[in-house]
């Protein structure tokens, strides 16, 4: 993996996929909470509904809500109503206040997440490295008791999550934003870590960031062709190669 002769003062971490990964599908998550309530549903049915209405709802109500009025818990709730409908067969008012209210608290904690491999320990070797850290995610208020519930909070000197900055990639605003927070940096000593094609990598590079790829096997290949090979990653140990070789 080639190098850019490039010196970092500043990296920034998308979360889901990047940083933490599920413990479990949301289908079988779902599938197990709606079971403590009564409600039987199949895990797969669940993931398949699930995806479905995140891109109607994420159309539909951009940023958890956050442009439309809504609350995130009420648009979790939504997509978790949405998500149960099995036919006609919908979740009653209780099944659907317990359902939701359970599931938003539960992916506030470290029950729904895994620290992906290797992630505590290059956050660890950037810091002494005084390398300015941050999180650049679209997530919902949640975002910083996710991070402290994993042990993964104290790495970051920012954590911007686009439903408290009212601005969400792949917009440049949050790029910028996290500039902001970040005085003395301009952009090109700036390098965004993500798995996201469009949301991540692109995003970045638009804002006139740095950016490196992390791969996962859901990523379409024809999407690769437009990233620089260089700027692909699989583990976490190729990007601390990458960024402390630049340094």
């Amino acid at each position: 993996m080639a190098v850019i002769n490039h010196c970092f003062k500043l990296c920034t971490f998308d979360v889901t996929n990047t940083l933490l990964k599920f413990q479990s599908s949301v289908g079988e998550q779902y599938a197990e909470i709606g079971k403590i309530y009564g409600v039987e549903r199949d895990p797969n049915q669940i993931s398949k509904s699930f995806r479905h209405h995140w891109k109607i709802m994420n159309t539909n109500h951009p940023n958890y809500g956050k442009n439309t009025g809504l609350s995130s818990h009420e648009w979790w709730k939504e997509i978790v109503r949405q998500t149960f409908i099995v036919e006609s067969n919908e979740l009653t008012t209780n099944q659907l206040n317990s359902i939701s209210g359970h599931l938003y608290n539960l992916y506030k904690s470290n029950i729904c997440w895994k620290v992906e491999d290797g992630a505590e320990t290059l956050l660890k070797h950037l810091k002494k490295k005084d390398i300015k850290l941050g999180v650049i995610s679209n997530f919902d208020e949640r975002l910083d008791c996710v991070l402290k519930s994993n042990g993964l909070k104290p790495y970051f000197d920012f954590i911007l999550a686009s439903y408290l900055v009212r601005a969400a990639k792949p917009s440049r605003e949050i790029f910028d934003l996290a500039l902001n927070q970040s005085a003395s940096i301009n952009a090109s000593q700036a390098l965004h870590i993500g798995d996201n094609v469009k949301l991540d990598y692109f995003a970045a590079k638009h804002a006139g960031w740095n950016a490196l790829l992390l791969t996962k096997s859901n990523i379409d290949n024809q999407c690769l062709d437009q990233v620089d090979p260089s700027e692909i990653v699989n583990n976490m140990e190729e990007i601390e190669k990458f960024v402390l070789s630049s340094s």
